[in-house]
């Protein structure tokens, strides 16, 4: 499989165990390990991608969904492969499939509900992927909204929609964006 050592598959199993029995300090060290790990995997997979970086976050969000699937008595790094081998295929289908007027998402917005920088890249993942399931319309309009921070004055202007639409778009892409957040555990 390359990329891990069997130190590092020992000391990750290690936190692995520890984190399915909901020790956070474990889960937070078994992340920032394991990005490690992702990262070089995906370098060495798709070079220089801009969205590798996507990828990666991708793979710890699938990681942090999936960690109950993990038989402790099964070795670890297969299980993890397989994951992380999964998620690196979607993305290429994924970005295959872009259209040539889609820009992909390269800013997420801040996150305030993580406690430490590998939660922060769950919270974001978790975020990145809500939007990739919204319509594409919505997923503009919000961008265009919260992240460009433009008025919906200027974003009916620049779409050619009507400001109620605009409205109407993002009230319905907010709706559709709390519910499948709601879906990863952020219930407010």
């Amino acid at each position: 499989m390359g990329g891990m050592t069997p130190a590092q598959e020992h000391e990750l199993t290690l936190l692995m165990v520890a984190s399915q029995q909901g020790d956070c300090a474990a889960y937070d060290a078994l992340l920032g390990g394991l990005r490690g790990v992702v990262s070089l995997y995906v370098r060495r997979r798709l070079g220089s991608a801009p969205w590798g970086e996507d990828v990666v976050q991708d793979v710890l969000f699938s990681i942090h969904r999936a960690r109950h699937t993990w038989n402790p008595e099964r070795p670890f790094a297969p299980w993890f492969y397989a994951v992380m081998q999964s998620r690196l295929v979607d993305a290429v289908r994924v970005h295959k499939r872009i259209g040539a007027w889609e820009e992909p998402m390269d800013v997420v917005p801040p996150v305030v509900w993580s406690q430490s920088p590998e939660a922060d890249t769950i919270a974001q993942a978790d975020l990145a992927q809500a939007m990739r399931q919204l319509a594409p319309a919505q997923r503009l309009v919000i961008e265009r909204l919260k992240l460009a921070e433009l008025s919906v004055k200027q974003v009916a202007k620049e779409t050619g929609l009507s400001e109620s639409n605009v409205k109407v778009i993002a009230h319905r892409g907010y709706a559709a964006l709390k519910r499948l957040l709601a879906g990863a555990g952020y219930d407010n």
